[in-house]
């Protein structure tokens, strides 16, 4: 009886955490077009950013120089970083998306690979961009 109880705990904790994963993957989705459909595809983000300061904070040209620098080398900072532990995000990712798809049927596979395959696209876009 114990058993039988905690296999159906498991079963319901199995769905409710895929859900949670699904509705993360959305929302991180539906930001990130938010995002992209609001920013200039022109203007790196290094000088939107010191755009932005620089106004906000009445940086002089010599303070926004340093302030390009220091966000530049803190951006090559994070990407190291982003590398180092990358490994480790993408077994997640990737153990998430398979109990995704375990719990769709066939017909909702297909348009979460779809799904998949434009957020891929997009990530690997805005990784590339300088």
């Amino acid at each position: 009886m114990r058993s039988r109880t905690s296999a159906a705990l498991i079963l319901i904790l199995t769905f409710v955490m895929g859900g949670i994963a699904g509705g993360v993957t959305h929302h991180v989705y539906q930001n990130h077009i938010a995002a992209s459909s609001t920013k200039s595809p022109s203007q790196p983000s290094s000088q939107r950013i010191t755009g932005v300061m620089g106004t906000y904070l009445d940086l002089d040209d010599q303070q926004k120089e340093e302030l390009k620098t220091i966000i530049s080398l803190s951006r090559d900072r994070y990407r190291a970083l982003s590398q180092q532990f990358r490994p480790q995000y993408e077994v997640i990712r990737n153990e998430t998306r398979q109990q995704i798809r375990n719990m769709l049927r066939p017909d909702q596979r297909a348009r979460f690979e779809e799904f998949l395959r434009d957020m891929d696209q997009r990530h690997k876009e805005r990784d590339n961009r300088p």
